[in-house]
């Protein structure tokens, strides 16, 4: 495989320096070339690796013919890893989604799109929601967060840390929490096609889950 790799390379060099004319479909296919040969660069050391310790190495490539994508371990019941792209979805008031797709891996993580989320939503809006909860909790969010104008807190804590909220608040907050999950379930039936979607790109994945999150909201602006 290696050895098959490394000649296709050459092969593809050669080409590149002897300034072959290609269009269309030859065109397309070099380019399929390129990326596989990159892939199979990459993946090659990653295979040796495994075999040698038993191990999966970090960034292990997936799929060869879309190396942008990756594993994600979920730890939930009967799916403890899923494969694709990380997704951050947030919930406007009357059911709205918003979604942003990860450019890399840990891009959005709770701890850093906790922060980032209120950013992109003032950046949108004008000003931030006067009320905010999801995880990512830690002493530097939730004050970065009052900085940025949150009024109502809602991170939910970690060990023996206490709520920044309480009372009403604090039980809306938890309750609204609820109800993305099921805006979430919602855009992953097929009718709207944000899990599995027909793409044959990292970029058409993207564009595909944010049609699904737009067919959603009109939807419901409809109803």
């Amino acid at each position: 495989m290696e050895t098959l790799n490394t000649r296709l390379g050459k092969a593809l060099m050669g080409a590149e320096k002897a300034g072959s004319r290609l269009s269309k479909y030859g065109l397309v296919a070099k380019a399929k070339l390129v990326g596989l040969n990159q892939a199979m660069t990459k993946l090659a050391p990653q295979i040796r690796y495994w075999l040698k310790t038993g191990f999966v190495a970090s960034g292990k490539i997936i799929s060869l013919h879309l190396p942008e994508l990756y594993s994600i371990v979920r730890g939930k019941v009967g799916k403890t890893v899923e494969l694709g792209l990380s997704w951050g979805l947030r919930r406007l008031r009357g059911g709205y989604l918003l979604a942003t797709v990860a450019t890399a891996k840990n891009e959005l993580g709770d701890t850093k799109f906790a922060v980032s989320a209120i950013d992109e939503h003032i950046a949108l809006f004008g000003r931030p929601p006067r009320a905010y909860d999801r995880g990512g909790w830690s002493e530097k969010n939730v004050v970065a967060l009052k900085k940025k104008g949150v009024k109502a807190v809602g991170l939910a804590p970690r060990d023996k840390a206490k709520w920044e909220v309480s009372g009403a608040t604090k039980e809306r907050l938890v309750n609204e929490r609820a109800k993305i999950e099921r805006g979430i379930g919602t855009i992953k039936h097929s009718k709207y096609g944000f899990n599995r979607p027909a793409a044959r790109s990292a970029r058409m994945m993207g564009a595909c889950g944010q049609l699904a999150v737009l067919g959603f909201n009109l939807n419901k602006l409809a109803r």
